[in-house]
């Protein structure tokens, strides 16, 4: 039997948590909470798969839990349905600053309050698929043994896997965004570098079979890799990207060295 989805509706007033779980209940797990605290609590021991938030409660109001929640690395994709009776522009744009994916208008309208809520749990089936290929390709990666990192046409990082991380000496995320010559090449090999990769990415010349180019840890030390370079196809008005593999040298090397194609 298919699981059902789990739906946590937030209110203060108890009448109007009832009348709501009402009309989801023949469609969804519900779960209540009467305060923003609760909420939260709720949300770490039930794993909802969306929040139904009330505006308006005395404690904490849905503003600072959706604040929460959307700040979190856990429940960030948590799609969040602000119902408020407040129907002001500037209350709408401050949900929409906490992160708020929906908004509903008290009395809840039972077609709307269902609609929406089977849109935005589609989105998330959707969204839960790519992120579980993503850590797939990601724990693939890490355990391959060797350095992977993905750059775009810009050469900036994109990816960079756990064991690239580890020979550098960066923590999980610091490389991403950061310029990969500027980053990691030995400076005086970085003009090199760069002209013959932006030239790959642009097609204008083919990639070795492999090249070594020295290249800096975070600490300074300077080690080896030995890089295995692949073009990613890119479809109709896409920038190409490349995945560059390595493998660490300098266990071998007495002095770094180089070799440029």
């Amino acid at each position: 039997m298919q699981n059902r989805d789990k739906v946590l509706i937030v209110d203060d007033e108890q009448a109007i948590v009832e009348l709501m779980g009402l009309y989801l209940r023949s469609e969804y797990d519900v779960i209540n909470a009467y305060n923003g605290q609760e909420a939260l609590e709720r949300i770490k021991i039930d794993k909802p798969d969306i929040v139904l938030l009330d505006v308006m409660m005395p404690d904490m109001n849905g503003y600072e839990v959706c604040r929460r929640l959307k700040t979190s690395v856990e429940t960030q994709f948590l799609p969040v349905i602000m119902v408020t009776a407040l129907s002001g522009k500037d209350d709408r744009i401050k949900g929409i600053e906490v992160g708020a994916d929906e908004f509903l208008g008290k009395p809840v309208n039972r077609l709307e309050l269902v609609t929406r809520v089977k849109s935005l749990l589609r989105i998330k089936h959707l969204q839960d698929k790519i992120l579980a290929e993503r850590n797939d390709a990601m724990n693939y990666l890490d355990a391959a043994g060797f350095i992977v990192v993905v750059i775009d046409q810009e050469l900036r990082i994109n990816l960079i896997n756990k064991k690239g991380n580890e020979t550098l000496g960066y923590e999980e995320f610091e490389l991403i965004g950061q310029d990969f010559v500027k980053a990691i090449v030995r400076e005086d090999m970085g003009a090199d570098v760069r002209v013959f990769m932006e030239a790959a990415l642009a097609g204008t010349t083919k990639l070795p079979e492999y090249w070594d180019i020295p290249v800096v840890r975070k600490d300074g030390r300077h080690i080896t890799v030995r890089w295995y370079d692949t073009l990613l196809n890119s479809s109709v008005g896409e920038t190409p990207s490349m995945i560059c593999s390595g493998e660490d040298l300098s266990i071998f090397d007495e002095e770094p060295s180089a070799s440029l194609p």
